[in-house]
């Protein structure tokens, strides 16, 4: 814990008054020692068991204290998957977006790319989503993301114009 914080006197006109002292202020929560894994596992964990403000919390502490982490682009992923489970479509766009912008190799952006697409297509921005699946198509064709990406791709092409 600080030191208490001595200011001066309260009232400037009595030279013997007791200076006051501040509350001391607490530092905040030590990470030494903290698992990222451990981390990670708990914020995980209270996604699903439906905690969503915790998984959020979790999650974004997850990112700000291993922000090099292998693990990070999962958390942010994370993220934008409980918006997308509460139908909060402009926050998971975002979300989606910084796990694409911020983790560009890492493994859970096939993901953002089709994930984003489905928010889009729910917003009715087809060109957008279009965009979003055409990307994982082409950068990850082979992955569980670039695959759906492409039934997505042919569904909205067979889909009537209006």
């Amino acid at each position: 814990v600080a030191p208490p914080v001595v200011t001066p006197p309260t009232d400037p006109l009595d030279p013997n008054a007791a200076p006051v002292l501040a509350p001391p202020v607490a530092p905040p929560p030590s990470t030494a020692g903290l698992s990222p894994t451990r981390m990670f596992d708990t914020a995980r964990a209270d996604y699903a068991a439906g905690q969503w403000s915790l998984a959020i919390t979790g999650f974004d502490a997850f990112i700000k204290t291993f922000p090099r982490s292998e693990m990070a682009d999962d958390a942010q992923f994370f993220i934008g998957e409980t918006y997308f489970a509460h139908n909060r479509w402009t926050d998971a766009i975002a979300a989606y977006n910084q796990a694409i912008q911020n983790y560009p190799v890492g493994n859970a952006v096939p993901d953002a790319y089709y994930k984003r697409g489905l928010v889009q297509e729910r917003l009715g921005q087809i060109d957008a989503a279009r965009e979003s699946w055409d990307t994982a198509v082409q950068k990850y064709p082979d992955s569980d993301a670039g695959r759906l990406a492409k039934q997505n791709l042919d569904r909205v092409a067979r889909r009537p114009s209006l």
